[in-house]
């Protein structure tokens, strides 16, 4: 998957599809498939008979790397336009809370599910991915509302909406995580792979990644996403409704925190209601490393999608020679910081 990169002032409209999908510069994707291919080759060489290389152990990573990558794509969709949302953790926990709740108590009595029994199974099923999916982007609808109609900063609503995000959770489940999830979930679609090479979820989690991508390159949609995160004033001079599009850029976001919510549900066959408290700030360490820029105006999807996989094999690379999993929040800490003063730089020189 080639990617974009595009510079500040209102992007010009190409002439044709191809020309537009195909053009721009690629060195940010394949700068980072190198480090991934780097680090993969190193940590293979140091790991105890190469334990590293094996396929099972790669097939992980990337399993791991899943939800992480589906909410880099929409963080980065948001960073487009010059926004953030830091609530995206907050999003996933609060909305897989709300699918199992929903899949739990529609699958059959609570006698029935209690002895794992789950007669409605399918149409419950159903319910739980609508309503997981449907509470994410009811989140990002109410973050968007607040950033566009009461103008208050994107960094501030979604710090607040964290917090209040992951408190429903708390309140929904008094702090547990919801029990009697059907284990099919899981077995069936969770961690099954196709060809036993490719996890289903990767599946969705890269079919999803590709629309956007065209959607970014491809669209007025994404157009006028780049044209607002370049120069707002501008874009709104040229017509754009800078604030509609926003809302609806803020409804993707947390849609796709909804479809990464229902992965998690599936995945670990339960909720994780005191889990993802690093998630956004694993995904926005991917988006801006991955070469989008902090300040709008500039977007790879496939930046974001190959740096998605640096913490995560680092984090593996790490366990397996017995160093301590959390360097690896250091070294994505420094790696973030080195990003950012990358990305100034490049802007006072196109400036």
């Amino acid at each position: 998957m080639s990617e974009t990169t595009q510079n500040a002032a209102p992007p010009p409209v190409r002439s044709g599809i191809a020309a537009r999908l195909f053009s721009g510069p690629h060195s940010t994707p394949v700068g980072m498939a190198l480090i991934v291919i780097a680090l993969i080759i190193l940590f293979g060489v140091l790991s105890p008979n190469g334990a590293f290389f094996r396929v099972s152990n790669l097939t992980t990573i990337v399993l791991n790397a899943s939800v992480t990558m589906l909410l880099a794509v929409g963080v980065t969709m948001v960073l487009a336009a010059g926004e953030l949302d830091l609530s995206i953790g907050a999003n996933v926990v609060l909305s897989s809370v709300v699918a199992a709740k929903t899949l739990v108590a529609l699958s059959g009595s609570f006698d029935e599910v209690r002895m794992g029994e789950y007669p409605h199974l399918v149409p419950a099923l159903v319910a739980s991915i609508i309503s997981g999916i449907l509470t994410g982007a009811a989140f990002g609808l109410v973050n968007g509302l607040l950033v566009t109609r009461l103008r208050i900063n994107s960094f501030i609503v979604t710090l607040g909406t964290l917090g209040i995000g992951t408190g429903l959770a708390y309140v929904l489940t008094n702090g547990t995580n919801v029990p009697f999830v059907p284990r099919v979930i899981q077995t069936e679609f969770g961690v099954k792979k196709l060809f036993d090479i490719v996890p289903y979820p990767t599946i969705i989690v890269l079919t999803l990644a590709f629309a956007l991508w065209f959607v970014l390159r491809a669209t007025r949609f994404g157009l006028h996403t780049l044209a607002i995160g370049s120069s707002r004033e501008a874009a709104e001079r040229a017509g754009i409704r800078s604030r509609r599009h926003i809302l609806m850029l803020f409804v993707l976001v947390g849609a796709l925190a909804g479809v990464s919510s229902v992965l998690d549900l599936a995945r670990f066959a339960t909720t994780n209601i005191g889990g993802h408290q690093t998630t956004a700030l694993a995904a926005i360490a991917a988006v801006v490393i991955g070469g989008t820029s902090l300040f709008g105006g500039r977007a790879t999807i496939a930046g974001s999608m190959v740096a998605s996989l640096i913490p995560v094999v680092l984090g593996t690379g790490l366990v397996i020679l017995g160093v301590p999993s959390f360097y690896q929040l250091i070294v994505v800490g420094v790696i973030l910081i080195i990003a950012v003063y990358i990305d100034q730089q490049r802007r006072e020189r196109l400036s």
